[in-house]
């Protein structure tokens, strides 16, 4: 579910602040705890609002299905904290993205164990933190090197090289864009 809030300020008052304070009330509700709060820059004009609302949009669309703990993202999210994630969500419908991702994770998406995605997933945005990974699902670090082995089989590719990560990483982040 997504909530656009418009905030009206006055000129002295201090965006960024009343942003995160926000944040951090929304977030003290149980129901909210994990709320991805999304925001665009402040706008001085009326007609720039439009702009900032589909940025802030952009932002949170970018972010709404990743796993929030490996992301380690701020209170408030802005475009510059999506880097990569947010292009890959501008570029998601382009047939040769598709193709791309599609062919990366061909082993991962057509196998039985379509619970290895999730865990993939987890050790990429966490910068491939084999600890942080095993700890976020739960699981003891020799059952996550299974794991891992298992992906790299089925994908034919060496999680250590950095562009083979790299290349699994964007194909990955272009499905979930996909699919979302």
């Amino acid at each position: 579910d997504h909530v656009a809030v418009l905030l009206s300020l006055a000129p002295d008052q201090d965006a960024r602040a009343l942003t995160a304070h926000f944040a951090t009330r929304l977030r003290a509700e149980p129901d909210n705890s994990h709320a991805v709060v999304a925001a665009a820059d402040a706008r001085a004009d009326w007609t720039d609002v439009p702009a900032g609302l589909r940025e802030a949009q952009h932002v949170a669309d970018a972010v709404a299905d990743s796993p929030a703990a490996a992301l380690d993202l701020p209170p408030v999210v802005r475009l510059r904290d999506i880097h990569l994630r947010g292009l890959v969500r501008l570029l998601r419908d382009d047939p040769h993205v598709q193709s791309f991702a599609e062919r990366e994770l061909d082993g991962l998406l057509r196998g039985p164990d379509q619970d290895l995605l999730p865990v993939l997933r987890t050790y990429l945005a966490t910068g491939r933190n084999k600890s942080r990974t095993a700890q976020l699902h739960h699981v003891s670090r020799p059952a996550l090197y299974r794991r891992l082995e298992a992906i790299q089989g089925r994908l034919g590719v060496d999680l250590d090289d950095f562009e083979q990560a790299a290349s699994v990483h964007i194909a990955l982040l272009a499905h979930d864009a996909q699919q979302g």
